[in-house]
């Protein structure tokens, strides 16, 4: 299984590979389209199958939309256009999760919630017992 350093790992290396490629093969651009469109629809279907619509803030709507929106940004970071170029998919519909998973509040450092080190006390210095918890 991969973790999110691996993936991470992946991107940077494509983001260098792939450019280079294009440049020799330019016919590859739509192959890496269909590609890009065919792994989308693998994904969406692999996560609605394992999670579908059974926690809390995650639907099968909003796993496509954050799949094609990770989409767009893989494009992106290779010099191509969106696949995907409704408004809908330029915008991650899970904002609200970014900070549980951003260890840096860059948005682009992610971690494993048990890997990660606390970055904020907020929450621990603003109450008085457990109770207010």
């Amino acid at each position: 299984m991969l973790n999110i350093k691996d993936e991470l790992s992946h991107v940077r290396l494509f983001q260098k590979l792939i450019p280079e490629a294009m440049e020799v093969f330019t016919h590859s651009v739509d192959q890496i389209y269909e590609m890009f469109n065919t792994a989308v629809e693998h994904e969406c279907k692999w996560t609605n199958h394992i999670v579908g619509n059974n926690i809390l803030g995650i639907t099968e709507y909003s796993t496509e939309q954050y799949t094609k929106y990770l989409a767009n940004i893989r494009l992106r970071s290779i010099g191509l256009e969106p696949l995907y170029p409704d408004k809908k998919y330029s915008k991650s519909p899970y904002t609200h999760l970014e900070r549980f998973s951003d260890t840096k509040k860059e948005a682009h450092t992610k971690a494993n919630f048990f890997e990660a080190s606390v970055t904020s006390y907020v929450m621990s210095s603003g109450v008085s017992g457990w109770d207010e918890i």
